[in-house]
């Protein structure tokens, strides 16, 4: 990580922080003060996470030279870096060994791929969680993951630890947010970067990245928990870096980069699933006056298609936990997956 240390005679002030380098190893830059700086907060000092160099600045209009009024920003690499870029190359933001994306095979994870690759030299695993979403989605995507870029694909089933861990958790402290969201899409969040980080200690990666976009709750709950397992591992979110501004500049990024990205008719919704939950958002229920759709009932049928006899079933509880169902022992998951049947049927959910 490259350090930049500002030492300033105007003051006593020493400030010592971490920034990136675009291309020089070690560069020296001499800013002039025109006055002296009497405390912190009258240096302006600028660094960007992954890219461009740290500025140093005085906040007066003008920089006259003064003698002995020097601020010097020295910029140094712990890592090795390449002296110079190669004519037609795009320079690296930063450098990085090995980056774990979580991955799910959409357009956006699948550019990602080549994207890491371009901006950061790096190789990249892409990691792909079994949290219930249905076997559909996971069909494929070691071939498409290593179509894109990537030297491999790691997918670990977690749908046990999701609901023991998140989900029956959630329920005994009656975890509703804004009293109307069951937090379905935010419980799965945590077990998700839990197993990547723990994925990029077994493969030696250096950094993360995911694709959640630069204004969402995602991009925190992810964050947070990379952070707090292993603040060491860098975090890249491209959502936030790169100039892509939607699907159509996606699709060309890909296109350019063959990468394979299937061409099918877009989905009008915005959809997450797992073992807890399937969401929708998007078209028409940008109105929350309007009703859905018949289409989108997909883990349970319309309620007016539902049965008029009605299904008892017996739940077993231990400690606030569910144990069993109608008198036979289950694990979280199965348990779980088995309420979905049945009331699926029933057009419950």
């Amino acid at each position: 990580m490259a350090q930049v240390q500002a030492i300033s005679s105007c003051s006593s002030v020493n400030l010592l922080f971490k920034g990136s380098i675009k291309s020089s190893p070690r560069i020296q830059d001499k800013f002039w003060c025109g006055k002296k700086l009497d405390s912190l907060q009258e240096l302006g000092v600028k660094a960007s996470e992954f890219n461009g160099l740290a500025i140093a600045h005085s906040r007066s209009n003008s920089a006259l030279p003064c003698a002995n009024h020097a601020i010097q920003a020295v910029l140094t690499n712990d890592k090795e870096t390449t002296n110079s870029t190669p004519v037609g190359e795009k320079p690296l933001r930063k450098k990085l060994n090995k980056v774990v994306l979580a991955y799910s095979g959409g357009l956006d994870t699948s550019v990602i791929v080549p994207w890491l690759r371009e901006n950061y030299g790096c190789e990249v695993v892409c990691f792909t969680a079994d949290v219930g979403q249905g076997i559909k989605e996971l069909e494929g995507l070691e071939a498409k993951a290593k179509a894109s870029g990537a030297c491999q694909l790691v997918v670990k089933d977690l749908q046990e630890e999701f609901v023991k861990d998140f989900v029956f958790p959630c329920l005994r402290a009656g975890a509703i947010y804004e009293r109307k969201y069951l937090l379905g899409t935010s419980m799965a969040r945590p077990v998700i970067a839990k197993a990547m980080v723990d994925v990029a200690r077994e493969v030696g990666a250096d950094a993360v990245s995911h694709g959640c976009t630069g204004k969402g709750n995602d991009q925190v709950r992810f964050e947070l928990t990379f952070f707090a397992l292993n603040p060491e591992l860098s975090v890249v979110a491209p959502w936030r870096e790169w100039e892509i501004t939607g699907r159509e500049d996606a699709i060309e990024y890909a296109k350019k980069h063959n990468v394979p990205v299937p061409v099918t008719k877009r989905s009008i919704y915005s959809r997450d699933r797992n073992l807890w939950h399937l969401s929708h958002e998007g078209d028409i229920l940008e109105d929350p006056a309007n009703e859905p759709m018949k289409d989108m009932y997909m883990m349970s049928v319309d309620p007016q298609d539902a049965p008029d006899q009605p299904e008892y079933v017996n739940i077993g509880i231990i400690s606030g936990i569910p144990v069993s169902l109608n008198g036979k022992e289950l694990s979280p998951a199965t348990l779980l997956s088995v309420l979905n049947e049945i009331g699926g049927r029933h057009g419950i959910g």
